[in-house]
């Protein structure tokens, strides 16, 4: 079951963010993320697959070019295939239960966002993003408590990122044709 991708507007990504964003900027872009045990009411995230390519071998199903974007009341948006990787805001895919929501948050808390010792590369923005050309890679924003951030992350199928990503594709039905 897939809905289709003409019955909801495609909006851009100053959209979203003006959404879930405009109080991190009021508070100061410059805190520090926190993510704690519970998923906080405004956390948000927007993660973009960049696969090295379409047709590369091993970037089938939730390593495919990707765009998922999940909002503070559980609204999980998700487009896939060529030309999502652009900043556009994803039509809508389904309303999660909130365990849903609470894994996806356990999953993205689980790769460190917070740790900036030990967490992925913190990178300035979806706008001034280049995603390397050599490697996959998933960029994540995160908005928490507040604070919005965004990080590069290893997209391989091995990749800590994996489960996260495999998790999206399951909840918004990519995988079935």
């Amino acid at each position: 079951m897939r809905c289709s991708r003409t019955v909801f507007p495609r909006l851009t990504l100053t959209a979203l963010l003006g959404v879930f964003v405009p109080l991190a900027l009021l508070a100061g872009c410059a805190g520090t993320l926190t993510l704690p045990e519970q998923r906080p009411a405004d956390y948000a995230m927007v993660l973009t697959v960049y696969p090295l390519g379409d047709d590369t071998p091993g970037h089938a199903g939730a390593f495919r070019p990707a765009r998922y974007a999940l909002e503070p009341d559980g609204l999980l948006r998700a487009e896939v295939g060529a030309g999502v990787t652009e900043p556009d805001y994803p039509p809508i895919a389904r309303r999660l239960e909130p365990a849903q929501a609470e894994t996806l948050y356990a999953l993205a808390r689980g790769l460190n966002l917070d740790q900036p010792d030990t967490g992925p590369a913190n990178i300035p923005g979806p706008q001034v993003y280049t995603p390397p050309t050599d490697t996959p890679v998933a960029m994540i924003e995160v908005a928490s408590l507040g604070t919005a951030r965004a990080f590069e992350l290893d997209a391989g199928p091995t990749a800590p990122a994996a489960p996260l990503l495999r998790e999206l594709e399951r909840l918004t039905w990519q995988g079935q044709d």
